[in-house]
């Protein structure tokens, strides 16, 4: 990763960061999916009342709902995102659902440091995003417990007849500064166990979901 990578994410997500600019991008994205695909994905991490989770990139917020529904009022929801501009935006969300039990922090995605702290982990939209996105995944592997579940929904090439979409993919990746070429799904298979996997929108988006194999050590 190089600092300009950082930089371009950064002001990509101040610019499309702002409440109007991100409601535009979510429908242009998503096509209507959107609460379909985030409800699934938290589903798949299987939580309960009580439970903490890690939401990575967390954005705008736009998971915190369907998390909120998963651990309840006693559970924990720690939102990280690298964006001032979308963080802002996650504050206006947990203050508008008046919820108690949602700390935000603001830091790149590959330098969080917990170890094995909570009962679940969630990165949606962003592995194709962050620039250190292998380190980002390990350190997010890390920070959940032994037997408890990870999970990263996130967009890819389209295949078989949605291949007509590719140009259109490859446009709005342009526009949320992704790159589809990364092998995230690759990834999470080398670092995982137990794993499910299941594609949306006509294959455009992919959930997959697992526990960590063993103890991912940081370098």
């Amino acid at each position: 990763m190089t600092r300009s990578e950082l930089e371009h994410v950064t002001r990509t997500y101040d610019r499309i960061g702002k409440r109007w600019a991100w409601n535009l991008v979510s429908l242009a994205g998503f096509q209507g999916w959107e609460s379909s695909i985030r409800r699934r994905a938290v589903e798949d991490l299987r939580l309960r009342s009580g439970d903490a989770v890690l939401d990575v990139a967390c954005g705008r917020g736009s998971n915190f709902p369907y998390l909120e529904d998963a651990v309840g009022r006693d559970g924990r929801i720690v939102g990280v995102d690298y964006s001032a501009q979308m963080l802002g935006g996650a504050e206006e969300r947990v203050a508008k659902g008046r919820w108690t039990n949602v700390e935000l922090v603001q830091k790149d995605a590959a330098e969080i440091d917990y170890s094995a702290s909570f009962d679940g982990a969630l990165c949606t939209i962003a592995m194709t995003v962050i620039p250190d996105w292998q380190r980002a995944l390990e350190a997010m592997i890390a920070a959940v417990g032994r037997g408890k579940r990870i999970v990263v929904m996130d967009g890819c090439r389209p295949s078989g007849l949605a291949r007509l979409g590719t140009p259109y993919a490859k446009f709005f990746s342009r526009i949320v500064a992704g790159n589809l070429d990364r092998d995230v799904i690759g990834e999470c298979r080398r670092l995982l166990t137990n794993i499910e996997e299941e594609r949306r929108m006509f294959g455009t988006y992919f959930i997959i979901s697992g526990e960590e194999i063993e103890s991912v050590e940081l370098p």
